[in-house]
């Protein structure tokens, strides 16, 4: 079973999907293996389209972070530098930039799976790899 997908997935998330209501998919860094779960709707308004983005902070529990605009993550205007929204950001602006080589080379993204044993839906990364969520792993 492979969930991993490449990055050109998410550049077709963003622009064939001009509203959407909430893509999911985890983030895994090859360098450092931390990993992030992320929700991005994209809604236009007035004619031009926004990315917000939502970083999983529990099991299926997103927090919404603030929206992508050239180049980071803002939100009430002011710019958030959270790991998870630095890592986000870099990902979304190597997509503008089409730079999708570099982007698979430094990270892996994967859609979340269902756990063989249970069938309960995977966000985190090493549980989507093995097929086993964390409960189903440990019996």
């Amino acid at each position: 079973m492979n969930h991993k997908i490449s990055s050109t997935a998410l550049s077709s998330v963003l622009n064939s999907e001009k509203n959407n209501s909430g893509a999911d998919f985890t983030l895994k860094s090859i360098a450092t293996g931390k990993d992030y779960t992320y929700k991005i709707a994209r809604k236009e308004f007035k004619g031009n389209f926004y990315t917000h983005i939502s970083v999983e902070v529990g099991y299926l529990s997103f927090e919404y972070i603030g929206t992508y605009f050239k180049g980071a993550i803002r939100r009430k205007g002011a710019q958030i530098t959270t790991p998870s929204a630095q890592a986000i950001a870099f990902v979304l602006n190597k997509v503008e930039e089409q730079r999708f080589a570099l982007l698979d080379e430094k990270m892996d993204l994967m859609h979340k799976g269902s756990c063989l044993v249970c069938g309960r839906t995977l966000t985190d990364a090493n549980s989507i790899e093995s097929g086993l969520g964390p409960i189903c792993r440990n019996r």
